[in-house]
């Protein structure tokens, strides 16, 4: 754990006040957010890195998970509107990259909120910026925007129910923010991974199964509370509808394909150092993705975050 967690927790309840993400007298959602513990999360996945570094990446990571539960909420009208999600996504496309953004429709619903979450997320790329250049954002923008895309493409499958774990695979690829939470962590870590490295198979493989795990053990911990819901954007779900499982069912088969896609990154992993000689940025890089992929973990099942402790007794069977 980095020790400068404890420093960083009234740090990003003040920051995400200041910024409007939570309503300075809206102490319910101050609460909520304070038992969410994102500090924890962070400093599981950057053990070394420095305060100003996690106090960065915990607001980035706070500005991501209050726009997913904006989307996730079952009344959200963002969340289940392809053409306003295409709207509001574009605003925030711009945000990431601290561009001019595109006017806000007037009309739009939890409007204050919205151009609260661009202004986190500009305030984050303007901090990157002391420890890079704008070419180096490349890839934390562009992962910000495929993920964006990806909330744009969930709302169209929405209230469809998913007739195979291949098809939940191809949309849980997309609308999970993990790629641009690996890349944040490698600029403030200076880890910078050559583009040669990056297109190579093994090492893309590598990091779709660090993106899944981490996705699908999201999906574990927060079944009760998107079923609950009605979203089927979940793999329990996808096991329990999609083949006709039982709850504990369900549970085990996700947890098996969990299990699955860790195996396939470090089968992936020992085909890459074989094939390759692997410089400090790359073995950095590599160290990013399993601590996230065991600090996401840990961050659940070590009771470290409250986000769905309500839920965990319904959720995950004795």
């Amino acid at each position: 754990m980095n020790p400068h967690v404890d420093a960083v927790r009234e740090q990003n309840l003040a920051w995400a006040i200041e910024l409007g993400l939570i309503p300075e007298d809206d102490h319910e959602l101050a609460d909520a957010l304070a038992r969410c513990r994102f500090e924890e999360l962070a400093g599981l996945c950057h053990r070394d890195c420095s305060l100003e570094a996690l106090r960065l990446i915990t607001n980035c990571y706070t500005a991501i998970f209050v726009f997913d539960d904006m989307l996730d909420d079952a009344s959200s009208e963002i969340g289940g509107n392809e053409a306003l999600a295409e709207h509001v996504t574009a605003y925030l496309s711009a945000a990431v990259a601290d561009e001019p953004r595109p006017l806000l429709c007037l009309n739009v619903p939890a409007r204050a909120r919205i151009i609260a979450v661009g202004d986190a997320y500009a305030n984050v790329a303007k901090r990157l910026l002391r420890y890079t250049n704008r070419a180096g954002l490349r890839h934390y923008v562009e992962g910000m925007r495929t993920y964006f895309q990806g909330c744009v493409m969930e709302t169209r499958k929405r209230n469809k129910r998913m007739t195979h774990v291949a098809d939940y695979t191809i949309v849980r690829l997309r609308c999970s923010a993990v790629y641009p939470t690996l890349d944040i962590g490698a600029i403030v870590e200076d880890f910078d991974v050559s583009d040669e490295v990056r297109e190579d198979p093994a090492f893309q493989t590598m990091m779709s199964a660090t993106n899944l795990c981490v996705s699908y053990v999201n999906d574990l911990f927060s079944y009760a509370k998107e079923s609950s819901a009605g979203e089927h954007s979940n793999l329990v779900a996808v096991y329990a509808t999609a083949y006709g499982m039982g709850l504990r069912d369900a549970m085990d088969a996700a947890m098996r394909t969990n299990d699955r896609v860790v195996e396939e990154y470090f089968e992936a992993k020992a085909h890459f150092e074989l094939e390759h000689e692997v410089d400090e940025a790359t073995r950095g890089y590599i160290k990013i993705m399993e601590d996230w992929m065991r600090g996401n973990f840990d961050w659940y099942h070590q009771r470290r975050t409250e986000r769905y402790a309500h839920n965990l007794t319904a959720a995950i069977p004795a």
